[in-house]
């Protein structure tokens, strides 16, 4: 497994300010770990909830500060 570079969450997450994935990057999260954020983000049911919380640190670390950052994923920002 990779880490998750600038270019895989500028891919996930389009229109993501520098600070934000700054902030990802520290985490040191997985490219698999990004992509499950970026699904666990369009999943707008209770679900959500219930995978965040056993969520690996990482990626829950990731699902917070896109939370706070207010990104949604790619497929949401087309409609």
């Amino acid at each position: 497994m990779s880490i998750g570079t600038r270019d895989d969450i500028v891919r996930l997450f389009p229109g993501i300010q520098d600070h934000t994935i700054v902030e990802i990057l520290a985490t040191k999260c997985t490219v698999d770990q990004l992509e499950a954020a970026s699904l666990l983000l369009a999943d707008q049911d209770e679900g959500l909830i219930d995978a965040k919380r056993e969520a690996a640190d990482q990626l829950a670390r990731v699902l917070d500060i896109l939370a706070q950052a207010e990104i949604m994923p790619r497929e949401d920002r087309d409609r």
